[in-house]
């Protein structure tokens, strides 16, 4: 289902909020509402709808796939409310289904939009390097039992930095304009966590699901870390067919 035009959302009765939300993805065909099927936006729209007593138009800042997990994805919608912003809050809240949170809220000015006027987004993927899987974290991370060469995987990521075209990593999500501004692209390690964070202005259909996957092959030794720099430069979607498994992934913070 396509999103509606900026205008139509801008339309809508009731003062503007934005609200950083956090969820669950595990059990969500993606945040974008679908014809079929459960997503975040369905339900966020579902409980306003119950507050508002009328239909509610959500717009957020990234549209994350089915499994993606968000700490920090950013919202906005318009409702008439003539309570305090507090019983908002708690409302929605009330109303959100257990998978499900706003961890705040505020009255916005002007025709703010989540993902237009965005400046960078930053997520971050969890693998779990050891050998036995961990029952509790299954949903949140991705388990790898070979020894990753974490160095190796750190160098490679250096090539990601700058405005490049990222073709070979993923699809646009509108029109055709594949080049991006990545910020930063850093392994850390934490216990049997090894954690990636990368910051762009924006992203490209699956693209940080598709670096990882790649990161992980030159952390195998599959291939040297400077392959990276091939596959880059290819600008050709076969030339990167490795793709991470979703349910690492999360989208940590949007910055304005």
């Amino acid at each position: 289902m396509s999103q509606p035009d900026v205008s139509d959302f801008l339309r809508q009765p009731g003062e503007q909020y934005k609200a950083t939300i956090a969820y669950d993805g595990t059990d969500f065909l993606g945040f974008q509402i679908q014809a079929r099927g459960r997503t975040v936006q369905g339900v966020l729209e579902a409980a306003l709808q119950k507050i508002a007593k009328q239909p509610v138009r959500v717009i957020g800042a990234g549209r994350t796939d089915t499994g993606v997990h968000a700490s920090g994805q950013v919202v906005s919608f318009r409702v008439p409310w003539r309570h305090g912003l507090d019983d908002l809050h708690k409302a929605i809240n009330a109303n959100l289904p257990p998978d499900v949170v706003s961890l705040e809220i505020s009255a916005i000015a002007g025709n703010f939009h989540p993902r237009f006027d965005a400046r960078s987004r930053q997520y971050r993927y969890t693998i779990l390097n050891q050998p036995v899987r961990d029952v509790f974290k299954r949903r949140y991370t991705m388990q790898v039992s070979q020894v990753l060469e974490v160095e190796r995987m750190q160098r490679a990521s250096l090539y990601l930095l700058g405005s490049h075209d990222f073709a070979s990593f993923g699809q646009a999500p509108q029109g055709d304009n594949t080049i991006r501004t990545v910020t930063e692209a850093a392994w850390s390690v934490k216990g049997p966590e090894i954690i990636f964070e990368i910051t762009a202005n924006a992203f490209l259909y699956k693209m940080v699901r598709t670096i990882v996957g790649v990161l992980l092959e030159v952390g195998m030794g599959k291939f040297d870390d400077s392959e990276v720099k091939r596959i880059l430069l290819a600008k050709d979607r076969a030339s990167a067919r490795a793709m991470a498994a979703p349910h690492g992934l999360c989208l940590v913070k949007v910055n304005y």
